[in-house]
């Protein structure tokens, strides 16, 4: 039996109209995202850049934010996932550390934090021993798109993982998402492209003055780029839980026949 493709644009459509309708019932989960994301980026801009800038200093507080970005919306990611899923409301923010799913889903959703961050570790190091723009530009392409593959394989384990499925593992993960990564990278260019673009845009009409800390441009910056990023991680949520529910339908079919 052929397996069936995960369609693009209703996929895209349904993920939009998720988030419009998960807007209310979840206010407080959304509100909660983005007051995070905001604190995080706020928190990063007041830290010297000269400690970013170093070797050591730098990856331990880029390691230090991803784990606190990532046990702080793990509770949120969650209960978007269950929302979309099982139509489960929850009504509170709260870090659920002693439940066994609660502290998988947050050390994957960290491993893909720092695992997605590898190609510019990779570039950094490059770069810092010298090695030309094309010797650097090369070895980054492969290891993005080696990246890149990875995640979009693993992209439909965060919904099993928040709604506890059986087999929830990284090798039914990888089995089950077998020929849909292109259709699932398809669908968050769709939908995540305009939201990134806006980012962009923004910062550049904003000007030079985005870069200054405490000034009114970075401001506006920052809260800016708190809705969006809080846009592309209920987007990216929502869109995982579809491939989720399309795929583990497609099993159940192909296991019953």
């Amino acid at each position: 039996m052929k397996k069936r493709r995960l369609p693009i644009v209703p996929t895209f459509m349904a993920a939009y109209r998720d988030c419009r309708r998960l807007l209310f019932p979840l206010r407080t989960i959304v509100i909660s995202a983005f007051l995070i994301l905001l604190a995080i980026s706020v928190a990063a801009e007041f830290v010297p850049q000269r400690l970013w800038d170093q070797n050591l200093s730098g990856e331990a507080l880029g390691l230090l934010q991803g784990a606190v970005w990532a046990l702080l919306l793990t509770p949120i990611v969650i209960a978007i996932h269950r929302f979309v899923i099982l139509g489960e409301v929850t009504t509170n923010y709260g870090l659920d550390i002693g439940e066994p799913a609660f502290r998988l889903f947050f050390i994957w959703l960290f491993g893909l934090k720092v695992f997605s961050g590898l190609p510019f570790t990779l570039l950094g190091v490059l770069q810092a021993l010298g090695f030309s723009p094309l010797a650097t530009a090369i070895p980054f392409a492969v290891a993005l798109g080696v990246v890149t593959a990875v995640l979009l394989r693993l992209t439909i384990l965060f919904p099993a993982i928040a709604v506890e499925a059986p087999g929830a593992t990284a090798r039914h993960s990888f089995i089950d998402t077998r020929g849909q990564a292109l259709r699932i990278l398809a669908i968050f260019l769709l939908a995540l492209t305009p939201w990134i673009a806006a980012i962009i845009v923004i910062v550049i009409l904003l000007g030079p003055g985005a870069l200054v800390t405490g000034s009114v441009q970075a401001m506006v910056s920052l809260v800016v780029g708190g809705i969006a990023q809080s846009a592309i991680v209920c987007l990216s949520t929502v869109i995982a839980s579809h491939a989720f529910m399309f795929l583990a339908a497609q099993v159940k079919s192909t296991a019953a026949r």
